[in-house]
């Protein structure tokens, strides 16, 4: 049992020996070959990454919105965000404040419609006494106190906006937990000013963090009346200076009929002739989605294409390597033969 066990200690040896003699022999080729496994392997596990992330995000992105949503934009907001909207769209007329207040007046199967204009993310210096906003917003936006409770943020200071912050134009805001953190770091921010591009506004109320989305902060966002954001910041928003509409159905049941009527009512405003196609956008969440999903899904192809090529590569350099170290012994494998080695 002892000499079994000297002999296999002994070949395991000669054969590691052998291995770590033909590695410093061919460094080169040896690390091709480890390069090319570490390709495949990491195409595999980058491609399984990145899929999963993307369906944890949309999964997360749809948990963190009302379903009984729907949004009236110039453009499909999802392939403006990936630069995909045309030419067509980009001569769409944008919505107007006009435009807001008379669909508003005229639906009956929406419970909230809110005028939203943001800028995602946003360049703003923003600054509280002598600290300053490092990292840029990741939201900036001009709305109403409906806008956060369709996007299920939640106040753990201070309070909402209100109507008479629309009305009087008032510079007030409510902040992210983020720019709390950095800018108030030992204090309760509301009813203290903050600057955004050196125009004071006054803290009112802030949110509860909700952490990342697709690797960008929830929580760095700053959000004020609509009315001022048109009044002070227009000129550059993420929707140009047109509006987006946000309304909110009675109940999932009734989401098709008041989307229908929201595009009747805003066919009548524009004066739409009867056959021609809308000169807006309109979506549920349902649709945003699917846009997203076939978005995603032409994203799948095309990193499964890089990684079969990487695949490939790396198995025609491993293959070759394999076949010009087996060309290189051929002599040597004879002599041995030669001389009675069994392998």
């Amino acid at each position: 049992m002892r000499y079994v066990m000297n002999r296999l200690i002994n070949y395991l040896g000669d054969a590691i020996s052998g291995v770590l003699f033909y590695f410093r022999q061919t460094k080169l080729r040896t690390f091709l070959t480890l390069l090319g496994i570490t390709v495949g392997v990491s195409s595999i596990i980058g491609i399984m990454t990145v899929l999963t992330t993307f369906d944890r995000a949309t999964t997360g992105l749809v948990e963190e919105m009302k379903t009984n949503i729907f949004y009236i934009t110039r453009d499909n907001p999802i392939e403006i965000s990936f630069g995909f909207n045309d030419r067509h769209d980009r001569n769409k007329p944008r919505i107007t404040w006009s435009e807001y207040e008379q669909l508003k007046r005229v639906l009956t199967l929406t419970t909230n419609i809110s005028a939203v204009m943001a800028e995602e993310p946003s360049d703003r210096t923003v600054s509280a006494g002598k600290n300053e906003l490092k990292n840029r917003l990741s939201s900036f936006w001009g709305g109403d106190g409906d806008v956060l409770e369709l996007y299920k943020y939640e106040l753990i200071s201070g309070r909402n906006l209100r109507e008479q912050d629309l009305d009087n134009t008032a510079r007030v805001a409510v902040i992210g937990y983020d720019i709390k953190e950095e800018l108030f770091p030992y204090s309760d921010p509301v009813g203290q000013i903050v600057k955004i591009d050196n125009i004071p506004f006054t803290v009112i109320g802030l949110l509860e963090a909700k952490g990342e989305m697709l690797g960008q902060s929830m929580d760095s966002m700053i959000g004020i009346p609509i009315t001022a954001f048109l009044q002070y910041f227009r000129g550059r928003s993420f929707y140009g200076e047109g509006l987006q509409l946000i309304a909110e159905a009675e109940s999932m049941d009734g989401l098709d009929a008041a989307t229908d009527e929201a595009i009747g009512a805003f066919r009548a405003i524009r004066k739409i002739p009867p056959g021609a196609e809308n000169n807006f956008y309109i979506a549920t969440n349902d649709q945003l989605m699917d846009t997203f999903g076939d978005f995603t899904k032409y994203l799948q192809m095309f990193i499964g294409l890089v990684a079969g090529i990487s695949l490939l590569v790396a198995g025609i350099g491993i293959a070759n390597i394999m076949l010009v170290s087996l060309t290189e012994r051929i002599k040597e494998i004879g002599v041995r033969k030669a001389l009675g080695a069994r392998k």
